[in-house]
């Protein structure tokens, strides 16, 4: 991943963070968790499937928690980052 990608995560998934809530099934049923992380990563391409499911997973776990979680995103997709210089 380079870095360019690794920002547009990371930017995303706060975006989404602060979109999310509790009760948004409620009040917009065909509201998908799956579509926004899939969102969140349009850029990335060049991942194992393994990387790829711990990405699933932790941008979905930043969406519902972020407090919780997004140090561990932001480890885990600058620690993918191919090229430093961008």
């Amino acid at each position: 991943m380079n870095r360019d990608a690794a920002d547009e995560v990371v930017q995303k998934a706060g975006i989404l963070s602060m979109l999310y809530y509790p009760e948004i099934h409620a009040d917009d049923p065909a509201y998908s968790l799956a579509k926004d992380v899939s969102w969140a990563m349009e850029e990335v391409d060049d991942l194992s499937d393994d990387d790829r499911a711990v990405l699933v997973d932790l941008i979905s776990r930043v969406v519902i928690d972020p407090t919780g979680n997004r140090e561990a995103l932001t480890e885990f997709v600058y620690g993918l980052v191919s090229d430093v210089a961008g």
